[in-house]
């Protein structure tokens, strides 16, 4: 696959290597500007493969224009999950109100395009699979920069070297850490803990969200399609829980505490969460930063 869009000043740069820490959304999508420009891009996961799950994301606004010019609007559209409707729920289950989420969301109905998390990595990664190296189960272990290029090496123990690193990996970001020091200098926690898992869908729900609230908790199932939903349970926290952050079997302990008791469908939601094995588990936070790069080295996404 050619890149649309080459010109004779990206085929001057076709020496510069460029290493992109993170294969989820945000590296895929710059791998391919890069490599559009003439750059040479690797991109580096720790994952084996791409990961599935996560929530659903919505594509609207200058994001759709940027689709467009990267050809990928007609893949997007047909995925697009169209949301029907959202049902607002009391603590006791009863149901508060539904509404069309185009009346929510300040959306464009027929406009904007709703995806899930997995379909937008798996069409970003088709995209460039063919003009970008990848490089699956490894991560950057060290940074080494001169005046002139960086030498990495990485948890495999290969080293090579690049004229660029850009770490495009996360809220976690170990490109920053490696950087900049210890995420703790970065991280502004901001009161919430969550946890993302798909369950089976025995609720009888298509193409619908439905969320439930009491004073400092939320739940709520998201249906893409008619086999399984994404489940959601939300909680207030004032202090992160540092202890847990790392440690799955003591998030889904925090997470089955939080929730004893409560009411609708969160005991059968708590169980499901138990044996997930895509359980997403952090905590709602900014990366705060007087500056994003360092020499031969640059953030972006999240890790930003």
């Amino acid at each position: 696959m050619t890149p649309a869009g080459s010109s004779m000043g990206a085929t001057a740069r076709a020496g510069r290597r460029v290493l992109i820490s993170g294969a989820s959304i945000a590296g895929p999508a710059l791998a391919y500007w890069l490599r559009r420009s003439g750059f040479a891009v690797t991109v580096v996961e720790k994952a084996r493969g791409l990961r599935d799950g996560g929530y659903p994301i919505d594509i609207r606004g200058t994001a759709t224009e940027v689709a467009r010019r990267m050809g990928i609007l007609p893949q997007l559209r047909e995925a697009h999950i169209d949301t029907r409707r959202c049902t607002f729920l009391n603590p006791d289950g009863s149901v508060l109100a539904s509404v069309v989420p185009h009346a929510i969301a300040g959306s464009a109905e027929g406009q904007d395009i709703e995806v899930t998390r997995g379909d937008l990595a798996t069409i970003l990664y088709a995209l460039v699979r063919d003009d970008v190296e990848f490089l699956f189960d490894d991560s950057i272990d060290t940074l080494d920069q001169s005046a002139r290029e960086v030498e990495v090496t990485f948890r495999s123990g290969e080293q090579r070297t690049f004229d660029l690193v850009l770490g495009a990996d996360g809220m976690h970001s170990r490109t920053r850490e490696a950087l900049f020091g210890p995420e703790e200098r970065f991280h502004r926690y901001l009161g919430y803990c969550f946890a993302i898992f798909t369950m089976p869908n025995t609720f009888g729900l298509s193409r619908e969200i439905m969320l439930w609230n009491s004073p400092g908790k939320a739940a709520a199932l998201y249906a893409v399609g008619d086999d399984e939903v994404h489940a959601f349970l939300n909680f207030h926290r004032p202090e992160p829980p540092s202890d847990a952050l790392r440690n799955p079997d003591a998030q889904r302990d925090l997470v089955a505490t939080t929730f004893a008791g409560a009411g609708w469908k969160v005991p059968g939601m708590v169980d499901a969460m138990r044996g997930a094995d895509d359980l997403f588990f952090d905590t709602a936070a900014q990366i705060r930063m007087p500056q994003w790069s360092r020499g031969r080295a640059a953030l972006v996404g999240d890790a930003a």
